[in-house]
């Protein structure tokens, strides 16, 4: 996937993740943000919590060294795979990226400009995640 997603973003990826959006995420958005990521967003005005490119199913995260692709993707007979690029962001624009715990751990992406991605993490992802978070935020 990491092939597929560095020609589209025209850079290599350092780190990717596969993360889901359900009819479940509903319900989690809109809800408040608070916490250390309520206090490293004083300033910001948040947009309300959405999904890249309002894409209800799989997406690829992928992290480059000046950019953060978000993918959908499409199943296949044997693994899913990279269909489009759904929204893209310079690297520099990410304020912060929060994990939260659970079952199906639930990941906020938030940017700048106030634009706010809540997607879901398988928990067998969790591992790519914390990379991609940690790559995200060292800036």
């Amino acid at each position: 996937m990491n092939k597929k997603a560095s020609e589209i973003l025209g850079e290599p990826v350092l780190a990717g993740v596969t993360l889901e959006a359900k009819g479940s995420i509903k319900r989690m958005i809109g809800g408040a943000i608070g916490g250390a990521l309520g206090e490293a967003l004083a300033g910001i005005e948040l947009k309300p919590a959405a999904v890249p490119g309002d894409h209800q199913g799989i997406h690829y995260v992928a992290v480059g060294p000046t950019q953060v692709g978000f993918f959908s993707m499409k199943r296949g007979l044997f693994k899913p795979s990279i269909d489009e690029l759904l929204v893209q962001h310079p690297r520099s624009d990410v304020q912060t990226v929060e994990i939260k715990g659970g079952a199906m751990p639930a990941v906020h992406f938030v940017f700048r400009d106030g634009t706010n991605y809540l997607l879901l993490c398988p928990r067998i992802h969790l591992g790519k995640l914390k990379k991609v978070q940690e790559i995200l935020t060292s800036q």
